[in-house]
């Protein structure tokens, strides 16, 4: 009879530990609902030009409410940034609420050559600080009309809870809409899960030994 109640018991544990992984492994889109994002170190001298007037933040960057939202372009949605010299750029850096392995990036550019985003260099980095990624992206022109997001397949960087980003033009002009992510909640154990699976395992191995 014990032995029957531990298997149920740890049977039961394991269900629930896969129904945990399961809702992690559900597709998240990540905007201002769930990251940060700041105006980096990083970031070249230049102007900002109308990106914060009217009280405006930096927050617009990441709040389309889906990957497929459509972004109008006027001047309190857009961000523009003029660096001061060639080659230099915007410096954004995207905080997490929790780990995620990301899939996609998502990118509202501009819909003209002359102020368009060029190039992104994205570093992604896990909760230790440690990078575990990088990917340089030359982003299409954003669609006429409403803007649609360019979706870019990633090469799956795991367990990140930051990302930087470096935005440049060939031409010194940064201007685009929005920048989002879909990713699936990293499967990290939660401790109270870890802890209730190892209490099941060591009852469960007590009541053997108790038999033998």
């Amino acid at each position: 009879m014990n032995r029957t109640l531990s298997l149920s018991v740890l049977s039961s544990l394991l269900s629930a530990t896969a129904v945990v992984a399961s809702a992690a492994a559900a597709p998240v889109y990540l905007n201002q609902d769930n990251m940060t994002v700041v105006v980096g170190p990083g970031t070249s001298s230049g102007t900002f030009h109308n990106t914060f007037n009217s009280g405006a933040t930096i927050t617009k960057v990441i709040d389309a409410p889906s990957a497929d939202a459509e972004e109008f372009h006027d001047q309190s949605t857009h961000i523009w940034f003029t660096a001061d010299d060639v080659g230099g750029g915007l410096e954004l850096v995207f905080e997490f609420d929790a780990s995620y392995d990301i899939d996609t990036l998502h990118f509202w550019n501009y819909t003209s050559e002359g102020y368009d985003v060029d190039n992104v260099d994205f570093f992604f980095f896990n909760a230790g600080g440690a990078q575990v990624g990088a990917l340089s992206v030359q982003p299409d022109l954003g669609s006429s009309g409403g803007i649609e997001a360019q979706d870019i397949a990633l090469a799956a960087p795991l367990n990140v809870k930051s990302v930087t980003a470096f935005l440049t033009g060939s031409n010194r002009e940064v201007d685009f809409q929005n920048i989002g992510f879909s990713a699936e909640l990293s499967q990290v154990p939660s401790p109270a899960a870890s802890g209730l699976l190892l209490a099941g395992l060591i009852t469960a191995t007590g009541r053997r030994r108790s038999r033998g």
